[in-house]
């Protein structure tokens, strides 16, 4: 017995190590692929390889191991993982062989993953300041019925019942949010809309077309538990794209086919993830701005109306720039209506003049008053909403009027004036300077930015350059991520362009 006993700690340490080794094989490694393969993976800040990635876990590595995918051109991914430590196989062994229950807790077959594999979705990188197109939706149409198959999960067949994952798809038209989700960063500045609700059809106005994504199948293969489900997820579902103004009619649609890699997600948020991803593969369709961007631009062609013909004014006079702006302000007007007031300035000596759409508001008819301290009536001729650009004449003939500049021609950082009325109709003519601080292009238009303080009431009259002639019209109404506090102006090119005035003699 002495002798025996001297050799039992030594035969205990093989039984444990082997029958944990036969029972637990394979737990404890991971295949790791990506969409697409050839990610180098990075385990704890390390290279290790490259997908698809066999990955081994010991103990070493940590409770929580990091892994990061890295491939040029994408966005790189980080994943956490916790692998689950289970000692119940090496208890089970050692009450078989009715020897004591000894842990290595250094085994690597104590621990393992609840899946041998799974894929992780990458994305391509995009611009750091793209140009961003407004792209409001209604919300999502699902035209999957409440029988059909939609996969198995852990075998078993997935439906649209209670505990589907895909439950909501009953509620299509309540998860647009995730659609959103998607874009976020990119060039679609896709907005969930209303129609029928007076800020919805403003917005379906502006952008003149909106976007339908239609859901028309799933096939899902899931495993796992409901904290962490893995799997692929195929997806079929059709972009279509609408006018807005001729019976909502077709203007071209994107079938999709495409496969979400469920790698851990829980089982609820499964369905918005797709959708998520869905989105983000559209917002890499290279050829979809061009598109839009061409419809867009004949649309707004629609807005311009009828040419209106106007001759150029005579030029201001003054001796030197000290000058300048006192004479200039001469044609600068106030803009009143039964809802406030406004700016304006007459680009022609016969009573033309423009303003802010938003000024104008509904009204034909409104109260022109000029810095000499006379009112006249003002017919308002023409607007264009896109833009906010209105023209009105006032019945005249020997007015002073501002010449038409060049902003093309502007160099950033080159000071510019704003004249107006701010806040109060009683601060008429008020002179602010600042600079030009950049050109952008916001929902598809062109404006001016500038430091230069633009205020309620402000809005309407004229940006000039240093040689006293108008290069844009100053406007207060631009909507926008984080356009607040910034001072924007349509360049007068554009102006005279959307109004279509013709400037001749």
């Amino acid at each position: 017995m002495v002798r025996s006993s001297k050799f039992l700690v030594p035969i205990i340490g093989i039984l444990l190590t082997g029958c944990a080794s036969v029972l637990n094989k394979g737990k404890s490694n991971l295949t790791i692929h990506s969409d697409p393969s050839g990610a180098a993976v990075h385990v704890n800040g390390t290279e290790r390889g490259a997908t698809p990635f066999n990955y081994d876990y010991h103990p070493d590595d940590g409770k929580e191991v990091k892994i990061e995918l890295r491939r040029n051109g994408y966005h790189a991914v980080d994943l956490y993982l916790k692998p689950e430590r289970n000692s119940t196989v090496l208890f089970a062994d050692a009450m078989l062989l009715h020897i004591p229950y000894l842990v290595d807790r250094k085994n690597p077959d104590l621990y393992g993953f609840p899946v041998p594999e799974f894929t992780v979705n990458m994305y391509k990188e995009l611009p750091a300041d793209p140009t961003r197109y407004l792209v409001p939706t209604p919300g999502l149409i699902s035209e999957i019925g409440r029988d059909v198959r939609l996969g198995t999960y852990n075998g078993k067949v997935i439906k649209q019942d209670k505990d589907s994952p895909f439950r909501e798809l009953a509620y299509a038209d309540q998860i647009g949010s995730s659609v959103i989700s998607g874009f976020r960063n990119s060039w679609l500045d896709a907005r969930i809309v209303r129609k029928g609700t007076t800020k919805g059809d403003e917005t379906l106005q502006r952008a003149k077309f909106y976007m339908q994504p239609v859901i028309k199948g799933i096939d899902a293969k899931l495993m796992g538990e409901r904290s962490r489900v893995y799997g692929p997820v195929h997806l079929d579902m059709e972009w279509r794209f609408r006018s807005v103004g001729h019976g909502d009619s077709l203007l071209f649609s994107i079938p999709m086919n495409t496969v979400y890699h469920a790698a851990g997600v829980h089982y609820g948020q499964l369905l918005s993830d797709v959708l998520g991803h869905a989105a983000r593969l559209l917002a890499d369709n290279n050829e979809l701005p061009g598109q839009l961007a061409v419809y867009y631009g004949e649309r707004l062609k629609l807005t311009k109306g009828d040419a209106v013909h106007v001759a150029p004014p005579r030029p201001i006079v003054y001796n030197g720039r000290k000058e300048m702006l006192s004479a200039l302000v001469k044609a600068v007007v106030t803009i009143k209506t039964n809802d406030g007031h406004g700016s304006g300035f007459l680009i022609s000596n016969d009573g033309h003049l423009i303003t802010n759409e938003h000024v104008v508001g509904d009204e034909s008819l409104v109260k022109v008053q000029f810095e000499q301290g006379f009112t006249l009536d003002g017919q308002v001729i023409k607007v264009n909403r896109d833009f906010d650009l209105a023209l009105v004449k006032v019945p005249a003939s020997d007015l002073p009027a501002l010449e038409i500049g060049n902003d093309a021609g502007l160099m950033l950082g080159e000071e510019i004036f704003a004249i107006g009325t701010p806040l109060d109709a009683t601060l008429g003519q008020s002179v602010s300077r600042g600079i030009l601080s950049g050109r952008r292009e916001i929902e598809g238009r062109s404006f001016l930015q500038t430091d230069v303080s633009i205020n309620p009431g402000n809005s309407g009259g004229p940006l000039i350059d240093e040689e006293g002639k108008v290069i844009g019209v100053a406007t207060m109404k631009i909507s926008g991520k984080g356009l607040e506090g910034l001072g924007f102006g349509v360049p007068i090119s554009v102006a005279l362009e959307m109004l279509n005035i013709q400037m001749a003699p």
